[in-house]
């Protein structure tokens, strides 16, 4: 081997090595930015899990159980007061989140039909509310401070073949299962709740 060929021989090493380094340096910082993502990734999510919003919900019905007033009430917590007030929507949920999903038996109503109807004690009759009464209309909620919305009694779906007097006697004891979705700049929670019912009157 000449010297020119030891010298060609080493520069490749040389350049091996330096490709070799420069492949494993990359390789290091791609790692190191993946793993900051990740960390970044899991502080906004516990950021997040942080601010769910915390409500304390009352119902209270009139003496002959025709009416009722869910009273919503944001305690907190008191991170979100840097976010001013939260936009809130609240909605009614079913006894059973499967209602609907069975297969559907010939006759039968649709499970659209099923799944839309209100299964549960009480609809909203407030104003903004949306044809079935589940859902009222988004308002504005700051921490510290309360809502109220109007309530009725639901009825039996027509096709269900059960008369008003035992779907009232069913329901009677049952809480109303709702759902809270807020939010607030780029951030939003859904947070479920159960409220009993309580009747005027009664401690």
């Amino acid at each position: 081997m000449t010297t020119t060929d030891t010298i060609a021989a080493l520069a490749l090493g040389v350049a091996i090595v330096a490709a070799l380094a420069a492949v494993g340096s990359w390789k290091a910082a791609e790692n190191a930015n993946e793993a900051a993502q990740t960390l970044s990734r899991i502080e906004q999510q516990r950021l997040h899990a942080d601010l769910t919003p915390a409500f304390r919900c009352t119902i209270t019905a009139n003496e002959a159980c025709s009416t009722a007033i869910l009273r919503v009430h944001l305690e907190g917590p008191p991170g979100l007061l840097s976010h001013g007030a939260l936009e809130i929507t609240v909605s009614i949920r079913n006894d059973n989140p499967h209602r609907g999903s069975g297969p559907q038996l010939a006759g039968a109503a649709a499970p659209e039909q099923v799944r839309a109807h209100i299964w549960g004690p009480w609809k909203f009759s407030a104003d903004g509310r949306d044809d079935t009464g589940r859902t009222v209309a988004p308002q504005q909620l700051a921490v510290g401070e309360w809502t109220r919305y109007g309530l009725t009694p639901t009825t039996p779906p027509a096709w269900s073949g059960i008369n008003t007097e035992q779907w009232l006697r069913d329901y009677a004891n049952e809480p109303v299962r709702l759902s809270i979705t807020a939010r607030s700049k780029d951030s939003s929670w859904t947070v479920p709740l159960e409220v009993p019912v309580t009747a005027e009157g009664t401690a």
